[in-house]
């Protein structure tokens, strides 16, 4: 029988310490995928900073992993930074593809309200001209100006000031891109019965003769809708092709 001292029994394995850089690249990379959902419902804004974190995590979750590799067994949470890279990899496409199309989206609507803008000053542009021709007509005794030099005619008598009204803004540099209809050159206002649907100037390709009428029309709508237009009453219309053969330009004809 033996009366040696006793054996002690073998320590217990430690559990090895989870490494901190792994915790900290799943929180990133968790975080960055939030982000990027709350980009669909954002500007954008969300998805930048969804591209933003899941870069950190990408980041964190590689030097989780050679930390761990390095320490021999001491750290754990491998498993941490592998779902981190695999998570950050997903957060950072994800938020790519929805910056690109709240990008997408937004030029679309900046490019609308560029539309919409010049369309407004277009119409601006065409009351200012027939404010200036019917001023032109009282101190001509309710003449038109001649149809041919008409912007020769109210320029001259100072009815307009600023010859960039003569230009659709979205066709800047162009030159003149409006025209008066030619049947009311010279005619007396007075003689103009159906003044709400009769044409005084319109849109028309840069280059066209000063005055013209139906056939002068450009091919294509300039704006978004149709024509614009502006009567001999004072108001504008943006008129679409179904309506484009109802204008009246011909007073006398009615």
């Amino acid at each position: 029988m033996s009366t040696g001292a006793p054996v002690a029994p073998p320590p217990a394995p430690t559990q090895p310490k989870t490494c901190g850089l792994a915790i900290a690249a799943l929180i990133c990379a968790i975080a960055a995928a939030l982000f990027d959902v709350i980009g669909l419902c954002t500007v954008g804004i969300g998805a930048v900073l969804g591209f933003l974190v899941g870069i950190v995590s990408l980041i964190l979750s590689i030097m989780a992993m050679r930390k761990v590799r390095r320490s021999e067994g001491q750290l754990g949470g491998r498993g941490m930074a592998v779902a981190g890279l695999i998570v950050s990899i997903a957060a950072i496409l994800l938020g790519l593809a929805v910056a690109g199309l709240m990008g997408g989206l937004m030029f679309f609507a900046l490019t609308e309200a560029k539309g919409q803008a010049q369309q407004t000053m277009c119409e601006n542009n065409l009351r200012q001209l027939c404010g200036a021709t019917i001023m032109y007509s009282n101190d001509q005794k309710g003449q038109f100006p001649p149809a041919d030099t008409w912007p020769e005619a109210l320029k001259e008598g100072r009815y307009i000031s600023d010859g960039g009204i003569l230009t659709c803004p979205g066709k800047a540099n162009a030159g003149r891109t409006y025209a008066m209809n030619a049947k009311l050159g010279g005619m007396d206002l007075s003689q103009v019965r159906q003044r709400g649907q009769t044409v005084l100037f319109f849109e028309c390709s840069p280059g066209a003769p000063p005055a013209g009428d139906r056939a002068d029309l450009p091919p294509e709508p300039p704006h978004t809708g149709g024509w614009t237009i502006v009567f001999c009453d004072g108001h504008v219309e943006v008129v679409p092709l179904n309506r484009r053969d109802q204008l009246v330009w011909d007073p006398k004809a009615e």
